[in-house]
């Protein structure tokens, strides 16, 4: 689609922005509707170390894909990682960075949950936002890290005392009003008094939150002595407020020097750190497009055997996980999906996360990434997730439908090209050419030579292939008329009761103006 008329879309609307050189980069991530998650799967309070384990080990996985990572913490439902400040990850690019790992974490949290919960089955998809900042120095690196432990510490403490008075016997009111207002010292008093415990005595993973980082061990795998150092990713609950851990750490971040440090005098807080806090938020009144794709996919479809060029069960997977993301994001009025891809479409309108860039992309991204492997199964019964799947996510906002039109149709060009060479590829390997020797065959060639090549050496009228191959998917609502039976339902003298509702549906059509004179609700529902 080089030089076509729709080529404006992507050079006129996408964002592409790169964070600043120089700088560090943190990216936090966040659970997203985790209270309602964790009463679902029946999480311990005030901690399930269990689901703190899962969330570790997630991190530990994080730093082991990228070595530009060299420090983790977490605390809760969240994690914070931060990259060496001269990393060109992604070319330092922010909606790679942020939807690819906030993807990965999501895709390992999903493949590892049995691993901590063998008997919990998962009930629903968890997934995750994310926000990126970045910090000019090491200095505020590690205030950023202090703010972190020491909010932590706040409400570790605080939920310690609240679920002990719940399961005491008091209203969660009860308890709210016991604590409101009490100081640390008071609420370390009242553990004492009436519940015999010493906050101190807790867990320190629960109280200090978890740092993962690498360092040089003489221990295997199983905690055996062994003669030669070697680099493990280490899991420790340390204060990191202070100077200690950095000063045995140093190659973290950089001497401690460098920091100077006013021990004692510094203060931790949002209105501190804040400062470097930028949210990019999308312009009002535009349509807000998420276009998600896969990750090293090549790989991915080559270790699960799917077939060449177009698995059909892996496309209807992708459908199936678009649906769903129609129902969990009300505002997504419209998707178009090939391949590895899929596009969605918000309504002008929306306010999901006030409009914030970064927390649509990574929410997008971790949500289908979650509905991708809970689904996996139901499509694949027979072959195991064996990879984490990941996908990146880009936005770009239309000022107008018709050029959310320009945009959808550029994608299902796109799709026809793609599809056209690769049946032809593939088709010449599976006949015996080497795919150097397809690659070259195909060079130069236009879309009438692959239509004669297909007919000509392997009697295919490229046009009968299936629509969903040729054109992608359609995910839209439509009305639907449904029947209720019910003993409060108003019933017709039939007996049954007709409504009406939005379905989501999925086509493989062309997306011309006929498709938009038929679907006028699509922008105006």
């Amino acid at each position: 689609m080089a030089n076509s008329k729709y080529e404006y879309v992507k050079r006129e609307f996408e964002f592409n922005r790169q964070l600043p050189a120089s700088n560090w980069i943190v990216l936090r991530i966040d659970g997203c509707h985790f209270h309602r998650f964790s009463e679902l799967h029946a999480f311990e309070k005030p901690n399930d170390e269990s689901a703190l384990g899962l969330m570790n080990a997630c991190a530990t996985s994080m730093l082991k894909k990228y070595n530009d990572i060299v420090f983790a913490y977490g605390v809760s439902d969240e994690y914070s990682f931060v990259f060496r400040e001269e990393t060109e990850l992604y070319k330092r690019r922010e909606s790679k960075i942020l939807s690819l790992c906030v993807s990965y974490f999501t895709s390992v949290y999903m493949m590892k949950w049995k691993d901590f919960f063998p008997n919990n089955d998962l009930k629903e998809p968890p997934y995750f936002d994310a926000r990126v900042v970045c910090y000019p120095n090491m200095k505020t690196v590690r205030d950023y890290l202090a703010w972190r432990q020491v909010d932590c510490h706040i409400n570790n403490q605080y939920n310690t005392c609240f679920w002990m008075l719940i399961q005491s016997g008091k209203t969660e009111n009860e308890a709210y009003q016991a604590l409101k207002g009490t100081s640390s010292k008071d609420k370390n008093k009242l553990l004492l008094q009436q519940f015999q415990i010493n906050y101190n005595d807790e867990s320190a993973m629960f109280r200090k939150g978890s740092s993962v980082y690498r360092d040089k061990v003489k221990t295997d795998d199983y905690g055996n002595p062994i003669k030669r150092t070697r680099q493990a990713t280490i899991v420790s609950n340390f204060d990191i407020i202070g100077p200690e851990f950095w000063e045995k750490h140093q190659y973290i971040l950089g001497k401690a020097s460098d920091c100077q440090y006013l021990w004692g005098k510094e203060k931790y807080g949002y209105e501190y750190v804040k400062k470097f806090v930028n949210i990019p938020r999308s312009p009002c009144s535009n349509w807000t497009i998420v276009r998600i794709s896969a990750c090293q996919f090549d790989q991915f479809s080559l270790i699960h055997s799917f077939d060449k060029p177009n698995d059909e069960t892996a496309l209807r997977l992708m459908n199936a996980s678009a649906s769903l993301m129609m129902e969990q994001f009300p505002d997504i009025i419209f998707g178009y999906g090939f391949n590895n891809e899929y596009s969605f479409v918000f309504q002008e309108n929306t306010e999901l996360y006030k409009r914030e860039e970064s927390s649509i992309i990574s929410s997008c991204s971790s949500c289908f990434t979650s509905f991708y492997i809970m689904k996996w199964e139901e499509y694949f019964p027979s072959i195991p997730l064996v990879q984490p799947p990941h996908y990146k996510a880009e936005v770009l906002c239309c000022p107008k439908p018709t050029t959310v039109c320009d945009y959808l149709f550029r994608r299902q060009s796109e799709c026809h090209n793609r599809n056209q060479y690769n049946t032809c590829f593939w088709m010449l390997v599976k006949s015996g050419e080497g795919e150097n020797k397809a690659k070259e065959i195909l060079k130069d060639t236009l879309p009438k030579d692959k239509n004669e090549l297909l007919f000509q050496r392997f009697q295919m009228n490229y046009n009968n292939e299936p629509a969903m191959f040729r054109k992608g998917s359609c995910a839209y609502r439509q009305k639907c008329k449904w029947v209720q039976v019910g003993e409060f339902a108003e019933v017709e003298a039939n007996g049954d009761v007709t409504r009406e509702r939005w379905d989501v549906a999925v086509a493989h059509v062309d997306m011309g103006p006929d498709f938009w004179r038929k679907h006028p609700y699509v922008f105006n529902r």
